[in-house]
């Protein structure tokens, strides 16, 4: 995501750090400069609006440079004053490249959060620039009170003479109202960033859904892992043991009277135990892969799309220069739900050929999977496929959304959106028209 939230920053008593009386001083300069700048090119955008557009030239760069700034301010607002910034869930595209930049830019432009953003930007500039022109001020007047004591001695203003004492204390009276109108400046840039950047309660409720949807998610997800487990373990593990035992067993028995014939139980069942081995480390690789602990997740995708029954292309991409890493946890999720959904195609889409595509941006991963195969699939909670119910709850668990398009005859495609360590990824901008979902 663009924005910042900070939730771990609390919401201490103001603190009167030098970093924020820096920032008054900053502020002082941003309004000598680019205070005016900003006003001058949107009021010249908005009054040319009407010759054709031609205002346009201007605002868009405008608001784009808002963007960031609205950023730098939340930013600065964690890192300075200590405020919990709370950014409400926005309205995402599902392009990928410049396409999707570009509106995600314009979907900002649609939140309150982002207006009110540009307003405090403005009017923090204007706020803290005020005090710190009184402040430079009252430090010149300070100044010249004392040099005038130290060089030029008593100063004689009509009537009333000064001494060198109090031009002293006329300066430095003068130097702590200086420090004074920085720490009223940096308290009012605080107070201006809670009341217009903070967020609100409503913000804080919609975080707390959005935690509560992703912990039932995550619920749901380890719920039918776990029953998963329990159905591989009881009808293909437990019996092949049975067996196992059975033919010991009899081979036990067999073994003073009929010694071949108990050789070649034995034999059996040392075929079956190794092929019971197999099976496990095959359950085992299920729970957590080795091949993704050791060589990471595109050697253990390329492992997965080598083993399916149709041919599949395969696109990995995390390398790219601004990706962070991803984490054990995030690289299991990617991998269970190209593996389920391999498995889904060659068990029931009747497909020819599968594409996966797994690209590592900024904010966040993306894994699409599709096929050329019968379509209608459909995410089902009814106990019976339970496949792409039990991916939308690890999707939704790590905070991302799940989509499903496949139309009848069309073919399928599995587009999963998860959010990288340090954002996060609201629910999908518009529902897709051909994604459906029996509860």
């Amino acid at each position: 995501m663009d924005d910042i939230s900070d939730r771990g920053a609390s919401r201490s008593s103001p603190r009167l750090s030098p970093a924020a009386l820096a920032s008054v001083v900053v502020g002082g300069l941003l309004l000598c400069s680019w205070f005016w700048i900003s006003l001058a090119v949107l009021i010249t955008g908005l009054s040319s609006l009407p010759a054709l557009g031609a205002g346009l030239l201007l605002l868009l760069p405008w608001m784009l440079g808002m963007q960031l700034a609205v950023r730098a301010e939340r930013r600065r607002a964690v890192a300075i004053h200590r405020i919990s910034v709370i950014v409400p869930p926005r309205r995402r595209s599902r392009r990928s490249g410049v396409g999707g930049w570009l509106q995600n830019r314009w979907f900002e432009l649609g939140t309150g959060a982002f207006w009110k953003g540009v307003l405090h930007h403005h009017l923090a500039i204007l706020v803290t620039g005020a005090f710190a022109v009184a402040s430079l001020l009252l430090l010149w007047l300070g100044w010249s009170g004392w040099e005038t004591a130290l060089a030029h001695g008593p100063v004689e203003l009509g009537e009333l003479e000064l001494s060198r004492w109090a031009l002293g204390v006329i300066g430095t009276v003068c130097l702590l109202l200086a420090l004074l109108m920085l720490g009223l400046g940096a308290l009012a840039d605080r107070g201006l960033a809670r009341g217009l950047i903070s967020g609100s309660e409503d913000d804080l409720r919609g975080q707390v859904a959005e935690l509560a949807e992703r912990r039932r998610g995550a619920v749901d997800a380890a719920a039918q892992e776990r029953l998963r487990i329990e159905r591989d373990l009881h009808d293909g593990v437990q019996p092949r043991l049975v067996n196992l035992a059975m033919t010991l067993g009899v081979a036990k028995a067999a073994i003073r009277q009929d010694p071949d014939r108990a050789e070649r139980l034995v034999a059996e069942a040392h075929s079956e135990a190794k092929s019971v081995m197999t099976d496990l480390r095959q359950l085992a690789r299920g729970i957590h892969p080795a091949i993704l602990e050791d060589r990471g997740l595109d050697a253990a995708l390329s492992a997965l799309a080598a083993r399916s029954r149709i041919p599949v292309g395969l696109d990995v991409q995390l390398r790219s220069a601004d990706a962070p890493p991803l984490g054990r946890e995030l690289e299991a999720v990617a991998y269970f739900v190209v593996a389920e959904a391999l498995t889904n195609i060659a068990k029931h889409a009747e497909a020819t050929a599968a594409g996966v595509s797994v690209t590592a941006g900024p904010e966040v991963l993306r894994v699409r999977i599709e096929d050329d195969g019968r379509g209608g699939a459909q995410v089902r909670r009814d106990g019976q496929s339970t496949g792409l119910a039990g991916l939308t709850d690890r999707v939704r668990a790590t905070g991302g959304h799940l989509d499903v398009a496949s139309p009848p005859g069309g073919g399928t495609v599995l587009i999963a959106v998860i959010p990288l360590p340090g954002h996060s990824c609201p629910a999908p901008a518009l529902p897709h028209p051909t994604t459906q979902e029996a509860l």
